[in-house]
């Protein structure tokens, strides 16, 4: 019960463009009255539903058996044109063909407004499950701090690690520019109240995943044998837009991706 209650709160602070059909603009809904198809589901993120099914059975890379028509799992993400990222829970986590689900029919649900999106999907995901290293004392991070986020500069990263003081200071300039909201997934296991202190020893007061759930967040979005450090920006509703191992001179790549897809260069 409480965590919906959190839920409908972060619904009622969403602004009315992430409700709303459309922006309004007369180009963007000539673009949205368009059928939602394998083909252009990159280009209509925001009708992504959050919850898929497969249509048909399917057969998991090295999987003993087919996951059964009806498996329902969360959509990570598109990756590309007919491939689809789905957690499928205790089943696993895969990139499954577009149309042996119904994705496709489900944006086109949520398109012609038939079903209701209660948030983008990345901000659904999280807004509940992160603390706020800013904050004077230990507590999540209010909900409304992510429901105006274009996107997400997610950074999986052992907060002990040798390199994360690196880290920390390269990424530091980078924590607000455009409204994208700078993510901690700390790897290992770290009490969060000794994360807090070590975030706000740096001086880097970003949010980070409780540390119960961080791991299982990292497998979910990232692929198995991902080398860490690794930095993945992405939209909120979970599209990639840059991702990469860390090292020092990435900084300038992700800092042009960040300008290109959110926004003009900062000339601050």
């Amino acid at each position: 019960m409480r965590h919906a209650f959190v839920l409908g709160t972060l619904l009622a602070l969403l602004p009315a463009p992430l409700r709303a059909e459309g922006s309004g603009d007369p180009q963007d809904a000539a673009v949205e009255a368009a059928a939602v198809t394998q083909a252009n589901l990159l280009v209509h993120e925001r009708f992504w539903p959050y919850r898929v099914a497969l249509t048909a059975p399917w057969q998991p890379p090295g999987g003993e058996q087919p996951l059964p028509a009806g498996s329902a799992g969360v959509l990570i993400r598109v990756e590309r044109p007919g491939v689809a990222r789905i957690d499928f829970s205790a089943d696993g986590k895969y990139e499954v063909p577009v149309d042996r689900t119904d994705l496709v029919a489900g944006a086109n649900r949520i398109r012609r407004g038939e079903e209701t999106k209660q948030a983008p999907n990345f901000t659904w995901a999280i807004a509940t499950r992160l603390v706020d290293s800013a904050s004077d004392e230990l507590v999540g991070l209010r909900p409304s701090a992510t429901a105006d986020r274009p996107g997400f500069l997610c950074v999986f990263a052992d907060p002990e690690g040798g390199d994360f003081e690196a880290i920390a200071a390269a990424l530091a300039p980078l924590r607000e520019r455009h409204g994208v909201l700078t993510v901690l997934f700390p790897q290992g296991r770290h009490p969060d109240a000794h994360l807090r202190e070590r975030l706000r020893a740096l001086d880097w007061k970003v949010p980070f995943l409780f540390d119960h759930l961080s791991e299982p967040y990292t497998r979910t979005l990232l692929p198995e044998a991902t080398p860490l450090p690794w930095l993945l920006l992405q939209t909120n509703e979970g599209r990639v837009v840059f991702q990469g191992a860390w090292r020092q001179d990435v900084v300038a790549a992700l800092r042009a991706a960040l300008d290109a897809a959110f926004g003009p260069e900062d000339t601050r």
